[in-house]
């Protein structure tokens, strides 16, 4: 049996291709390290059931294409620090917040990072997503707001 002290850190991330999920993955690669592990998790909307069966695949495929291109897109992003750290991507349909905490309880994770403010529909919420997981999480939750960025991307680039 592992001790706490040889487990590596497991670090899970909300991204929805926002520059506050970019910073958030940034953060996440940080705190995992190089002996880490990061899943980084997209979930997208399921489609309502009332659209019928030729409409329902079409446009859950349509979503789940797109979330795959964002997450095959995301080191080519800017996330370089992420290319040091072993991570691993789960897409999701469902809502957001209960996809992540799943994630993170399902892979033992001892912190999740998300932005405070992501593209979803209820942006003008103060971030639906972070409050959700602030609600629902039964572990730390690090919430990147969004004057945040900057300093994230600046300690980037030194």
């Amino acid at each position: 049996m592992m001790s706490s002290a040889d487990r590596r850190p497991v670090i899970v991330v909300g991204y929805d291709g926002s520059e506050l999920s970019r910073a958030a993955v940034t953060v996440a690669a940080r705190h995992a390290g190089r002996q880490g592990r990061v899943f980084v998790v997209h979930a997208y909307d399921l489609p309502p059931d009332f659209l019928g069966s030729p409409n329902f695949d079409r446009l859950l495929s349509d979503r789940k294409d797109h979330g795959r291109a964002l997450l095959d897109a995301m080191p080519l992003t800017g996330n370089d620090e992420l290319l040091d750290t072993e991570y691993e991507t789960e897409l999701i349909g469902g809502p957001p917040a209960q996809a992540i905490a799943d994630v993170a309880r399902v892979r033992d994770a001892d912190e999740i990072v998300v932005g405070a403010r992501g593209l979803g529909r209820f942006r003008a919420l103060l971030g639906s997503v972070s409050h959700e997981l602030l609600q629902i999480a039964d572990r730390p939750v690090l919430v990147i707001p969004s004057g945040a960025v900057e300093s994230v991307q600046r300690s980037e680039a030194e």
